[in-house]
């Protein structure tokens, strides 16, 4: 009788874990529903999403919304031999998981330039080193008129300097095949594993995602290996016959008495500006405009309703700040 009772009350406790296990995979339809992520071929990101799939994200901002049929969070498709005036390569903050897909960068650019096609290949993980060494691969898949690249920060150690301009950095992985493949069928897994990676990234750096540096203001980049850099992706630029724009955007932190600070190394900045002008390309410094926009209306471009102020991930605020601006340089350079 006892062992039946304890074989009983094991079943009836796999059975709640099952239906526990079954509710919160529902829930997460809803709240963390991301796609699958596989290898790109053509190496213009290292990997996409699955094609015309479903999202949506409630763990920072709420979105959902269709990726396109390439994979990416745009609104309109890229159509063989489709022109393409300005292609946007960046990291999450460009791709806009986390606002809604007619609020992001490239849809918003999209409203403001009548008769030009911006096209967004921005994709989580995909940092300014990774946009580097994909830049070549970018500009023959889309020969655009025009290529902006995202950074968050203008500080950059000499091994990661010396690998940007080589091309020489480990592809990020993409397993959508195997028992690996198959757990990521399951957006609750799939949450529970975002969770404890967010954990450790915070604990090992205090960030929560990957955000501008916060040196001293002293810190700077090596001279020589940075303007290897440069000029090497202006000279990739200028044989595709494309303009490069490097879109630099600080991350925000709102001090007690109230005032708004940017975090970064200043020196570091403005070395990259003056690099950047030695290299032919155009330096976009979204420093001012986020400071003029708190001063004025005490609007930040990162966070949400459900996140610490002025941290995160661009808001609905921010993509628009950044859209806004593009938008006149390139009238600007026109």
């Amino acid at each position: 009788m006892r062992k039946g009772k304890i074989t009983s009350q094991i079943g009836r406790v796999i059975l709640a874990g099952i239906f526990a296990f079954l509710i919160l995979s529902a829930f997460c339809l809803f709240y963390y529903n991301v796609p699958i992520h596989h290898a790109n071929p053509d190496g213009s990101t290292d990997y996409k999403w699955k094609a015309n799939d479903f999202y949506a994200r409630g763990t920072e901002g709420f979105a959902m919304g269709r990726t396109n049929n390439e994979g990416f969070l745009d609104a309109i498709d890229c159509e063989a031999g489709m022109p393409i005036d300005v292609l946007l390569m960046g990291s999450s903050q460009i791709e806009g998981f986390n606002v809604a897909m007619e609020d992001t960068v490239a849809a918003r650019m999209n409203d403001q330039l009548e008769h030009k096609t911006v096209y967004s290949i921005g994709m989580s993980e995909h940092v300014f080193e990774t946009c580097c060494c994909n830049l070549e691969a970018a500009l023959e898949r889309y020969r655009p008129a025009c290529v902006v690249m995202e950074t968050a920060g203008c500080l950059f150690p000499d091994e990661m300097l010396s690998v940007m301009a080589e091309g020489s950095r480990a592809e990020l992985s993409s397993r959508a095949d195997g028992i690996i493949g198959l757990l990521q069928k399951s957006d609750y897994l799939r949450l529970l594993y975002a969770q404890k990676e967010k954990y450790q990234k915070a604990q090992a750096s205090g960030q929560e995602i990957d955000l501008p540096d916060s040196s001293g203001d002293d810190a700077q980049n090596d001279d020589i290996l940075l303007a290897q850099l440069l000029q090497k992706l202006s000279d990739t630029a200028a044989a595709h016959g494309a303009r490069l724009i490097i879109l630099y955007h600080p991350g925000t932190e709102v001090q007690a008495d109230g005032s708004l600070r940017l975090t970064g190394s200043r020196k570091a900045k403005e070395q990259f500006r003056a690099a950047c002008a030695e290299a032919g390309i155009d330096f976009l410094d979204m420093s001012e405009r986020f400071l003029a926009e708190y001063e004025s209306a005490h609007v930040l471009p990162y966070g949400f309703s459900n996140t610490p102020v002025g941290s995160g991930h661009l808001n609905r605020q921010g993509h628009a700040m950044i859209a806004d601006e593009l938008c006149r340089l390139l009238a600007e350079v026109e």
